[in-house]
């Protein structure tokens, strides 16, 4: 097994480190059961700091309070929060520098397709990047998972290329008490071998998709396996109840879902009873009616943690189910949200036949678009779909996700770059970014321009 991944490592030794860890602990902890009274007054004082800041530094807030001639000293209270404009995420895409509030070198960049095919960039300050641990760390408490947990990790990790001479798609990040599984490497072939490692590994936990994790359950089942743990963490996709029980059964442990977007505007997770929660101390989220339903709401979010890069009131474009009305019997103040309706891909098929979970990964640092998906036409072969953006680039756009695929989806799939006016949507309207289409020419939309495809490697 070898250990790298040095910058992963720096920055979790870096969070875990920071002088502000413990001081975020104590307060988060005193809220987890504070009275409804008391969060309000925490998002309220943490408001006005955010709106005086925004108000001050970022370009884009000073324009908007200049010219609305709305003051920022009488943003005081939530109810005050509908002077403030909505976000959309095409404000916020390719116009990063307007919303900053301190230089881009004192931040962490985070880039995301999201569920829109919308590329996003955003920052995020040390501090907003420490205190969102603490608050995952808090929820994991909830189900018994330490602080310090060891974790097996299942998100891409496109390490085990076939490339640079890694056979096993497993590694260790020093300092992260972490072990990365490649969840594009699971294959029968190899599943004795990474069991052995995650039980020599002793996790707590399992984190990460609930596709790639529900795909090493199988793989583990049908050798008759399971490795007990503490508790399956998931975010970033919906999951079906075969898989909850798959993963229930393989695992023997709870699932801990928590829910957040590249933007770190609102996050929620469940609890111990069953119920799912907003965190109210990581960020002020409203729920939106939806045009023409009774019973969904768009997330809109505000966070509270990240002054150099504030969105306030931002449209995530998630949709959420009416909560229940009851209390949660666990007895928090925190707000119930119902049924959230998050990403929903398609599972991609490589060349060699390993099933490729979440592939819309490769889209994820593409830049100089308004639009992407990647799209299967039958197994080993994909078109990546392109609504150009400021600052578009064919060569350079092919060039990157040539080294994405390689990296990720493994060599010897093949690839077509098309530039599109828009990208086709369903019925339903939603876009999903990354589908699998098998046929033959009228997979195609009409009305795009077909590039040279990028030559299989």
């Amino acid at each position: 097994m070898t250990s790298s991944n040095s910058g992963l490592s720096f920055k979790h030794r870096l969070r875990r480190a920071h002088p502000r860890r413990r001081a975020l602990q104590r307060t988060l902890r005193a809220l987890d059961r504070a009275d409804a009274e008391r969060i309000r007054d925490f998002q309220e004082q943490r408001l006005r700091r955010l709106v005086r800041v925004a108000a001050q530094r970022s370009p884009f807030y000073r324009s908007y309070f200049r010219e609305s001639g709305v003051d920022p000293a009488s943003i005081r209270t939530l109810a005050d929060l509908p002077k403030l404009p909505l976000i959309s995420r095409r404000e916020v895409a390719g116009h990063a520098d307007r919303f900053r509030t301190v230089p881009r070198r004192l931040m962490w960049p985070a880039m995301s397709s999201g569920t829109s095919g919308v590329p996003i960039e955003c920052y995020r300050t040390t501090t907003s990047s420490v205190l969102e641990l603490t608050a995952l760390e808090r929820q994991w408490s909830w189900f018994g998972v330490p602080a310090d947990s060891r974790r097996v990790v299942l998100r891409g990790n496109g390490f085990a290329s076939g490339n640079d001479g890694v056979d096993l798609p497993v590694r260790a990040v020093p300092g992260a008490r972490q072990l990365l599984v490649s969840s594009f490497y699971l294959t029968p072939d190899r599943i004795g071998a990474i069991a052995e490692e995650i039980r020599s590994f002793a996790p707590h936990a399992i984190e990460g998709w609930p596709s790639s994790i529900a795909l090493l359950a199988a793989l583990l089942r049908d050798r008759g396996e399971k490795i007990p743990l503490r508790a399956v963490i998931t975010s970033s996709e919906m999951q079906s109840p075969g898989q909850q029980q798959l993963m229930r059964e393989v695992f023997g442990a709870p699932i801990v879902d928590h829910y957040g977007q590249t933007e770190r505007v609102t996050m929620a997770g469940s609890c111990e009873a069953g119920g799912y929660h907003v965190f109210p101390d990581y960020g002020i989220t409203e729920l939106i009616p939806v045009e023409g339903s009774a019973d969904r709401f768009e997330i809109v979010g505000t966070a509270l943690h990240n002054t150099g890069f504030p969105l306030l009131r931002y449209r995530t474009g998630d949709e959420v189910q009416a909560a229940p009305d009851e209390p949660c019997p666990c007895g928090r103040a925190f707000p119930r949200l119902g049924v959230i309706a998050g990403r929903i891909d398609d599972i991609l098929t490589a060349a060699d036949g390993r099933p490729l979970p979440l592939g819309s990964t490769v889209l994820d640092d593409l830049s100089g678009l308004r639009e992407s998906q990647i799209a299967q036409l039958r197994p080993g072969v994909f078109e990546l779909r392109v609504v150009p953006g400021e600052g578009f680039s064919l060569e350079q756009v092919s060039d990157h996700i040539r080294r994405n695929v390689d990296s990720l989806f493994g060599p010897g799939q093949e690839l077509t770059v098309r530039v599109l006016d828009a990208l086709p949507r369903p019925a339903g309207g939603k876009l999903k970014t990354c589908v699998v289409e098998h046929g033959s020419g009228d997979v195609i939309p009409p009305g795009g321009s077909p590039i040279s495809p990028v030559q299989p490697w």
